[in-house]
């Protein structure tokens, strides 16, 4: 990229190249941010003073601090004003929704009858130090260990969480012998504080990506189902395309995956659809639909058969999901259309690995997606028993917060993934399309 292509200001007054690597995080400073937040919207010194009810040269000192700290300029100097830099915007876009997330928390206490106030306050009182000792202390569950990571005595985060706890009106944990555990106000504190972070992280990526560098992180939640082939798929082709980005795939119950979603920690779901969707601030969209089929070892007795029903195996032993999984409520679905009971006595397990060994190693039979099973059946380890299982169609998709302003890197996964899902839905393989 060109010197005057890096030059992404707003302003033809105000040029200024990248003159060093962005920080790898954009450190969550919240006076520096509150006067960033404030000249963009007053457009001077001056006026973002006035809205702070602070001093000028403590306005000028911040954007001082910040634009140093990231070795850009945020604003252009100029004779009307000062006019946020390209640069500039995007960080002041992202700060916005971050505070945004201080309101959205406020108004839930409120809501939930914790917090009084009905005006924003707690957006313009917490610090940095408040929001980093409340994510420590539920990290590690004790001040002690919140207080090694922060690098300062525990005293001082006790202090520093009853500060806190004092701005919020609440207690936001409770002390037990176990450790500290979460209030009811203290989740919402600790989920909009994340996500409030998260959003000053997407920052930096935003401004990096102006730059011609697609960077960052993005952690994917991987349900059963997309493990095999889905996500990797799409995840090679990503790296490919942008090789600094940074992924993590995450394993896990949809339930925890979601939550870790709904709080920043994951950056969007894949897997399973469900429905009626479980909360309101989550989207899904759906690639394609997959089917079950019954499953068994190579070499099984009923392996070679050319055509199957239900009742043919129902007395085999059998290896089903847990029960509140989307593909056990299918084969009940099944299984109740064609007028069978289930199968007695069967061994639950949501692990592929465990339920693969009990497979081949015994003649039992399982409920499986032959997208899941895909390399054990290339292979030769499992087979697919010639059964009709039309009726367990079950959606397969992607589930990512409603607010989200996704990343270019996001933007590119979710591109693939898409990409993916029709080459499954067509039938598509890795060798067919080598």
């Amino acid at each position: 990229m060109s010197n005057k292509a890096a030059s992404i200001l707003l302003h033809p007054n105000a040029i200024r190249e990248q003159s060093r690597p962005l920080p790898a995080r954009i450190d969550p400073n919240v006076r520096q941010l509150r006067a960033l937040v404030a000249v963009a919207q007053g457009g001077s010194v001056h006026k973002a003073a006035s809205l702070m009810h602070v001093t000028q040269p403590a306005v000028t000192r911040a954007i001082h601090e910040l634009e140093q700290a990231l070795g850009l300029e945020l604003f252009a100097r100029t004779p009307k004003g000062m006019v946020p830099t390209t640069v500039g915007t995007i960080l002041v876009e992202r700060t916005q929704r971050a505070f945004a997330q201080l309101t959205h928390a406020e108004q839930e206490l409120v809501d939930m009858g914790v917090c009084r106030r009905s005006t924003a306050s707690i957006g313009a009182k917490v610090t940095n130090r408040h929001l980093r000792a409340l994510v420590a202390i539920d990290r590690h569950g004790t001040e002690t260990a919140a207080a090694q990571e922060l690098d300062i005595s525990q005293p001082a985060v006790t202090q520093t969480l009853r500060q806190l706890e004092r701005i919020v009106e609440s207690d936001l944990f409770i002390r037990t012998a176990r450790g500290m555990l979460v209030t009811r106000a203290g989740e919402i504190m600790l989920r909009r504080t994340k996500l409030m972070f998260h959003e000053l992280q997407l920052a930096r990526d935003d401004i990096a990506a102006q730059f011609g560098n697609i960077s960052g992180r993005i952690v994917v939640g991987a349900l059963p189902l997309a493990s095999t082939l889905l996500v990797p798929r799409a995840v090679t082709r990503l790296k490919q395309e942008h090789p600094d980005l940074q992924i993590t795939l995450l394993e896990g119950t949809y339930e925890s995956l979601l939550e870790s979603l709904r709080c920043g920690d994951v950056d969007l779901l894949v897997g399973v659809l469900r429905y009626p969707i479980p909360c309101s601030d989550i989207v899904q969209e759906k690639l394609f639909e997959d089917l079950l089929s019954v499953v068994g070892r190579k070499g099984h007795p009923f392996a070679a058969a050319t055509s199957l029903k239900l009742a043919d195996v129902i007395d085999c032993e059998w290896v089903l999901p847990y029960k509140a999984a989307p593909s056990r409520k299918a084969f009940e679905q099944v299984m109740h259309a064609a007028g069978l009971p289930l199968p007695k006595n069967a061994i639950e397990s949501n692990a592929l690995v465990a339920l693969r060994a009990l497979l081949i190693e015994s003649d039992r039979l399982s409920i499986l997606s032959r997208n899941q099973i895909h390399y054990e059946e290339l292979h030769g380890m499992l087979s697919v028993l010639p059964i009709d299982m039309r009726g367990s169609e079950r959606p397969i998709g992607i589930t990512t917060r409603a607010d989200a302003k996704r990343s270019v890197g996001l933007q590119t996964l979710l591109r693939h993934l898409r990409a993916v899902g029709d080459e499954m839905n067509d039938g598509i393989t890795v060798e067919t399309r080598r």
